[in-house]
């Protein structure tokens, strides 16, 4: 029996006749660094949840899960919460106290841990981790990336001998994704620690995994290491034909391609795969965007805008000056804690700005509150009934709509969104994924003319973040203006009108997607980067599959 080992393990949630896993079965080594992978609503996060008996959900489970040839559900509380560390997605759901000291502490305390050992630990893990001078911070104080370094920290300290992490990156810009990726490289290659992360965004970690795993609808469909699901792909392409999506550029570009040839995996192999079968001539640019500002009118304005949470405290927004048109997709980027989530919360009238000037359509955000709606980073917050159902029910009966209407809407927005499984289903038992599509059909409902959406991939695999472009593409075409705050790059330069920068409180830069990706160096996509010194201006992975096709197509004649 290996060190953890996953026996015919099946569940399915309290109240709810779907089986979320199916008789899944794994086997893990002691310092194994394994990857799993699936469509939203596979069943990724439940396996992590079942592993860990404190965040066991409520619901029928048949199979067994050992830890080090005992069953988990045996195991001594103190030995389960300390031995099985946990990350959650959002770190501030994981945060318990108000300085990082204390929630350093927490755990050891409850353990009862002497408190020079605790200084000890505290000493060791933030040395390890760099953050020794957050000792002195209030947790609310932090940035989104700077709380997951804490959370991580306080998983560590406990010492344990897995770590499991559920999609600890998703609300990180790309560098500090980066930086918190390798540091599970360093616990698991020098500290010989156990890792199971579950992930959508496998550009950085693919290769640095032992083993992927792949759920599809609560079964396990594939198992084996990163570089044999190109040939995978291959002979399995309909069963895999979703997951093809959130694989690597280079991979993908590379099956796309029609060449035969050793599959890359990283940028530099995508590089180096160009570089064989492709003239450094080549040029194919991309297309250019419809959109023309001065073809619109304005939808959004700020000018001089700043606003700080206390008196005394902090500029968030630092004279920020910003418009976005009638009908564009106008996508901001950027680091943590710059300032784009207040930003969004200024436009839909949460905040006011203590100076400067916002206009929504002309007017002033009173006259126009009920043209915007806003999806924030936590989309449970937008449901107040036990079903998806009975909320937008709720929602459309507060406008005075009939219910021969309002059954007409909701079943457009149930196709729109593929939601026909979600709407019986409590909000808080939904997926990441299926979260966010549900709370988006609740934004669809309003018909508002301004949406803002903060972080609106989340959760959701590249294949699901593929139909969300299309679903805001005819928003916009219908006349919607859309702002759009991610972290997600690939996303961002498939989707947007145009793209901006937000840096020290403000915004810095603003361009088309194929200059703006094209001219940046870390804000920009592995699709970018790889193609660069090939074709001209390409930034999506779409773009360069086309390219190459085009080019060899060309080469052939």
């Amino acid at each position: 029996m290996e060190y953890l080992e996953i026996e015919n393990l099946t569940f399915q949630y309290a109240g709810n006749n779907r089986t979320v896993l199916k008789e899944v079965s794994l086997s893990i080594k002691q310092g194994e660094f394994i990857l799993i992978c699936g469509a939203s609503g596979s069943g990724k996060s439940t396996l992590l949840k079942l592993l860990k008996p404190q965040l066991t959900p409520a619901g029928k489970q048949t199979g067994t899960v050992f830890l080090d040839n005992k069953k988990i559900t045996d195991l001594p509380e103190i030995c389960s919460a300390s031995k099985i560390g946990y990350v959650m997605q959002n770190p501030d759901n994981q945060i318990v106290t108000d300085s990082v000291w204390h929630e350093l502490a927490f755990g050891l305390e409850n353990m009862g841990i002497s408190s020079s050992d605790i200084k000890s630990r505290i000493a060791e893990m933030t040395n390890f981790l760099g953050i020794q001078e957050l000792l002195g911070c209030k947790t609310s104080e932090l940035s989104g990336g700077q709380k997951q370094l804490l959370n991580l920290a306080s998983v560590l300290v406990m010492r344990p001998d897995i770590l499991i992490l559920d999609e600890p990156t998703t609300q990180l810009d790309p560098i500090a994704s980066q930086n918190f990726v390798d540091i599970l490289v360093r616990l698991n290659r020098e500290m010989g620690l156990t890792i199971l992360l579950v992930e959508h965004s496998l550009e950085s970690i693919f290769t640095l995994a032992d083993r992927v795993i792949i759920l599809d609808r609560g079964q396990l469909i594939f198992e084996d290491e990163p570089r044999a699901i190109s040939a995978e792909c291959k002979k399995n392409r309909s069963n895999l034909s979703r997951f093809m999506f959130s694989l690597p550029s280079a991979v993908q570009i590379f099956l796309e391609s029609g060449i035969n040839d050793e599959c890359p995996v990283t940028v530099i192999e995508g590089k180096r795969f160009l570089a064989r079968h492709f003239a450094a001539d080549t040029i194919i640019q991309a297309q250019k965007r419809s959109f023309t500002k001065k073809q619109t009118a304005k939808s959004i304005q700020l000018k001089n805008c700043w606003f700080r949470y206390e008196k005394n405290s902090r500029d968030i927004l630092a004279g920020v000056d910003f418009e976005v048109y009638e009908g564009e997709i106008f996508t901001l980027v950027g680091g943590n804690g710059t300032g784009k989530t207040t930003l969004l919360k200024i436009i839909a009238g949460i905040y006011d700005c203590y100076r400067g000037k916002i206009s929504i359509l002309n007017q002033s955000i009173k006259k126009n509150k009920e043209t915007i709606s806003f999806l924030p980073q936590e989309p449970q917050m937008l449901f107040i009934k036990d079903s998806v159902l009975e909320d937008y029910k709720h929602y459309l009966d507060s406008k005075k709509i009939n219910e021969t209407k309002q059954m007409e809407q909701i079943q457009k927005v149930i196709a729109l969104l593929d939601l026909n499984e979600s709407m019986t289903q409590h909000p808080l038992d939904l997926s990441g994924g299926e979260c966010q599509r549900a709370a988006l059909g609740k934004l669809l409902l309003t018909d508002s003319k301004i949406l803002l959406l903060d972080e609106p991939t989340k959760g959701i695999d590249n294949y699901g973040k593929k139909q969300l472009i299309k679903i805001i593409k005819e928003l916009s075409r219908q006349g919607k203006t859309i702002l759009v705050v991610t972290h997600d790059l690939d996303f961002a330069a498939e989707l947007s009108d145009r793209c901006g920068l937000f840096f020290q409180n403000k915004l810095l830069t603003t361009a088309e997607p194929k200059t703006f990706f094209s001219h940046h160096t870390f804000y920009t996509t592995a699709a970018s980067r790889i193609s660069r010194d090939i074709f001209d201006n390409l930034v999506t992975t779409e773009q360069v599959i086309e390219a190459c096709q085009l080019a060899k197509g060309a080469y052939d004649e």
